[in-house]
């Protein structure tokens, strides 16, 4: 496992990341391997030494006072300097206190920072602790803030799964929502098995509407992730949902911890993402039992699938899922994965909107922009658009993209300059060579990211069953640095 010794450094200055993160992942091994045995004992002996360790509180504050939390979860823009001083005070005054902020009844500015970063250190501090006891405990096909995976596993596995091959010839999908005007939070904590001031502390962040903030059961995506903990504890809530439909049709459990054979014969498969189901059946005559079976389980935390968003398709006619089109090409084996009609639209509108905007209901050039601005706001648009897609689209899409962009730049030049010899002026001002290829650019410090630069990887899927916190530390390692974690487009 390596070096469990325990830093007691009161200089933040002289902390050594490495070790800290090294101590705070053996025990998080620890406390899965506890979990995954069933060895209750052990696992609350082990998440009890996790509260109180330095370590696990140091990550914890280092975590919520980067500037990147605060600017995408705190919602507010980086103007406050954070002294270390103030760091290691919170670590030393990290405690449960018995209160939560309701971040939908307080301004979320610079005067509630301190307050903001002493809650999301607790919830961040509780959510490395049971997090590991929830991924032996979750069923396999649970994605969404699953430690080692990404969106891309997630895509993979339903392409897979949706191969002629495998049998699953029908899709409901859709997104799981509250039946009447609250969740019931106290099956949620009866459901977690934690007792005591954890317990109590997630019922408070529960009734501080974490989860309504997050946007969970609603068709929001991506959910806004203010509060730390809602993942896990959407996750609590809807595990089990997969057992009940295997129970309900007979099907021998295919859970991580029990087997790790996936059971190709069985009639109907789950897949979840935070709030949203993908069911795959190989028979249409299931479907109205799979959706009773379903809002009977989720009838106890009042929920149901929410009947606007759902729909039951064949896979040959393909569905929409997380700004992908995937569908079964007909009578083939061959998987269709393409951007959805949606995400394509929205990018170009995205791009589009860099150098037009709306002007007494007309669209019109935004000619007072220049070039080296129209690339610097342009070219983390393509990029973010771009990871996320590289990997399973077709380089023919990329391709007409770059065209298509280039070809609303020129026609953006021709209004801007407003001249008869625009040709020579963009090939003079607009255009480099870039390791022998024509570019769009004033200068090497200043060009156009074109699509059909990112190269897909290699991929593989994970082996089934497999967690992050299972010791092949190798494994993950390779991962991770091929298949970063993309956010949703």
């Amino acid at each position: 496992m390596g070096n469990d010794k325990e830093l007691f450094i009161q200089n933040w200055n002289i902390i050594n990341w490495k070790q800290v993160t090294q101590v705070v992942f053996n025990t998080q091994q620890r406390i899965w391997q506890a979990a995954a045995e069933g060895n209750i004992k052990v696992l609350r002996a082990l998440q009890k030494k996790a509260f109180n360790s330095w370590s696990f509180k140091l990550l914890a504050v280092k975590q919520v006072t980067n500037k990147k939390f605060i600017q995408n979860i705190a919602g507010i823009k980086y103007k406050t300097y954070i002294p270390n001083e103030y760091r290691m005070e919170l670590i030393k005054a990290l405690s449960i206190q018995g209160y939560s902020l309701n971040l939908m009844q307080i301004d979320i500015n610079q005067n509630n920072l301190g307050q903001i970063i002493q809650d999301s250190a607790l919830q961040m501090l509780i959510r490395m602790i049971i997090e590991p006891e929830w991924d032996a405990r979750l069923e396999d096909n649970t994605y969404g803030y699953k430690s080692g995976y990404n969106i891309h596993d997630l895509i993979s596995y339903i392409a897979y799964t949706s191969k002629k091959s495998e049998g699953y010839n029908y899709i409901i999908h859709g997104h799981i929502a509250k039946k009447k005007d609250s969740i019931n939070y106290e099956y949620i904590i009866k459901k977690s098995k934690y007792s005591g001031l954890i317990a109590k502390q997630l019922n408070l962040w529960l009734e501080s509407n974490c989860l309504e903030v997050d946007g969970f059961f609603t068709s929001t995506l991506p959910k806004t992730n203010k509060y730390i903990i809602s993942p896990i504890i959407v996750n609590i809530l809807l595990h089990g949902l997969e057992w009940a439909i295997e129970e309900q049709f007979n099907i021998h459990s295919r859970c991580s911890l029990v087997t790790k054979n996936i059971e190709f014969s069985a009639p109907i498969k789950v897949i979840r993402f935070f709030d949203y189901l993908i069911i795959m059946m190989k028979k249409i005559n299931n479907a109205n039992e799979v959706v009773d079976t379903i809002n009977l389980f989720l009838e106890q935390a009042n929920l149901e699938i929410n009947k606007d968003s759902s729909e039951v398709t064949h896979i040959e006619k393909g569905f929409d899922f997380l700004g992908f089109k995937i569908q079964r090409i007909l009578h083939d084996e061959q998987i269709s994965i393409v951007p959805s009609f949606s995400s394509m639209k929205n990018h170009y509108i995205n791009m589009r909107n860099v150098l037009y905007h709306s002007e007494n209901g007309k669209i019109r050039a935004t000619t007072n922009k220049s070039l080296d601005e129209v690339i610097k706001e342009l070219n983390p648009i393509i990029t973010k658009w771009s990871l996320y897609y590289k990997d399973f689209i077709p380089s023919e899409i990329f391709h007409s993209l770059d065209w298509k962009i280039s070809n609303i730049i020129y026609k953006w030049f021709k209004k801007k300059v407003k001249a008869t010899n625009t040709l020579s002026k963009w090939r003079k001002n607009c255009q480099i060579i870039l390791n022998g290829k024509q570019r769009i650019g004033t200068d090497f410090n200043s060009v156009l990211i074109i699509h059909s630069s990112f190269k897909h990887n290699v991929y593989k899927m994970p082996p089934y069953g497999k967690s992050f916190y299972d010791g092949d530390n190798n494994y993950w390692s390779i991962k991770n640095s091929v298949m970063p974690i993309v956010e949703i487009q």
